[in-house]
């Protein structure tokens, strides 16, 4: 997922902390941009992994310069610069210092050079972060979608090369891990492609050979599979797929636990699995799963995690609070796109589904011409309200969006705060998320079945 936008719920503003000794600053560098640019970030993982990442806004000076400087764990970082839809690479070492210009043509498109120390490694980084850019191979607007062919010829030219610029790292040890990156990353792309053909098509993943060849070559316990998420996809073949998610899935879920004390003897890749099976869990499948079970094991099974355990302690305590039957646990403030306010309580008095998306989320993005049927399925009917909630922080991104696919049905975004304790209050990691409210305020599903469900209507109809 691009930007890891659900850790981008979470975003806070650029720190910029004075460098300490004689170090340097990580970062000098310059924008130069006519048009508007919506987002500017630095984003790094703290454990190689997608959910350790870290994202900073930075700031510009006037004149567009602006420097990043922190405290990292390791003395050197690939790192990745956001700007709007562009994805960079930079490499950056404590005690030296990178330089980058980038610059926006007329068109609005971005290019990035770079300057200071270590120019080759940051070359190859933006090189290795361009062409593996998930976005690459995966569109929401399913009118620009190639098919699963063409995103693979497009994968494998990438690859190719990106592997003849692997020529300007002279420094052996370097180009061997960069080499291995690659190599990592071209192999998670490939199995990326293949799931969302899988999903599409309904085909299982292990009917396709070039899976299981794929799934085979990953050694779990090698680091470099960390950032490169193989380590993840290991994780998921070893295992037949949930095809239920409205079933209870702790033994599933537990069960995966097993197969890491068992096989993951690395203590690194033990500690970021753990981390994925619990994310996982509270994400997708909890609301109908045997939280306590669950949490039962998993404390059981992390106990030598102690910060991973005080982690989800409070999505624990808020999933027991948004059981079937449970009293709201946070009614949020709605703006609607004129900007006008009302409060979710205002809706009440009609059995309320709500669509939680992003205009970034593919997933839910997906969902809305099932949705928009839905809508149309209940148009005039006065027992039943359909809304659509986003958590964009990019509020004319959502606006262009609305303006593009004009929904019949009633559109609102949250505010930042609001967005903040209503994730927390009702325990939303992921998205997309659908949740079900009874006429009288009280919940009904907090983890709603999606509009493409073929039980959906039955559902709404069997709660009216």
């Amino acid at each position: 997922m691009k930007k890891m936008k659900y850790s981008k719920l979470l975003v806070c503003s650029l720190l910029l902390l004075s460098h300490q000794g004689v170090n340097a600053q990580l970062l000098k560098g310059v924008l130069k941009a006519p048009q508007k640019v919506e987002t500017l970030q630095i984003a790094y993982s703290l454990n190689g992994d997608v959910l350790s990442n870290v994202y900073r806004d930075i700031t510009c000076e006037a004149d567009g310069s602006f420097t990043f400087d922190t405290q990292l764990p390791k003395p050197n970082y690939d790192v990745s610069i956001y700007v709007n839809n562009d994805i960079f690479g930079v490499h950056l070492e404590t005690g030296k210092t990178a330089q980058v210009k980038i610059e926006q043509d007329k068109e609005g498109k971005f290019q990035i050079s770079f300057g200071g120390d270590n120019q080759n490694l940051s070359k190859f980084y933006n090189a290795y972060s361009r062409a593996f850019d998930i976005m690459k191979y995966f569109s929401i607007d399913p009118k620009e979608s190639k098919t699963t062919d063409e995103y693979i010829s497009l994968l494998e030219k990438e690859y190719a090369d990106l592997k003849k610029q692997l020529k300007i790292i002279k420094d052996d040890k370097q180009h061997e891990y960069y080499a291995k990156l690659s190599d990592g990353m071209y192999k998670w792309t490939y199995i990326r492609i293949l799931m969302d053909d899988s999903e599409n098509t309904g085909k299982k993943l292990k009917e396709y050979p070039e899976y299981n060849k794929l799934i085979a070559s990953i050694d779990p316990n090698d680091t470099i599979n960390i950032p490169t998420n193989l380590t993840i996809a290991w994780l998921s073949s070893q295992q037949e797929p949930i095809t239920d998610y409205t079933a209870d899935q702790s033994d599933y879920y537990l069960e995966s636990l097993n197969i890491i004390g068992k096989q993951i003897t690395n203590p690194d890749i033990r500690f970021v699995l753990t981390n994925s099976v619990a994310y996982n869990f509270f994400s997708f499948v909890a609301q109908n799963s045997d939280v306590n079970k669950f949490w039962t094991g998993f404390k059981e099974f992390a106990k030598d995690y102690p910060q991973l355990i005080t982690s989800y302690e409070p999505q624990v305590t808020a999933l027991l609070k948004t059981k079937k039957g449970s009293e709201i646990p946070y009614i949020p403030t709605l703006t609607r796109p004129d900007g006008t306010t009302c409060s979710l309580s205002d809706l009440f008095g009609k059995l309320i589904y709500i669509d939680v998306w992003a205009t970034w989320c593919g997933p839910c993005c997906k969902e809305i011409p099932s949705l928009a049927k839905l809508a149309a399925h209940y148009q005039g009917n006065d027992k039943v309200c359909i809304i659509s909630v986003s958590v964009d922080q990019n509020q004319k991104a959502w606006l262009k969006k609305l303006d593009t696919d004009k929904p019949a049905w009633p559109q609102y975004i949250l505010s930042q705060e609001e967005q903040n304790k209503f994730m927390q209050k009702w325990a939303i990691n992921g998205i997309p998320r659908f949740i079900l409210i009874s006429k009288d305020g009280k919940i009904l599903n907090a983890d709603a079945l999606r509009p493409s469900d073929e039980k959906i209507i039955e559902t709404i109809d069997s709660n009216l």
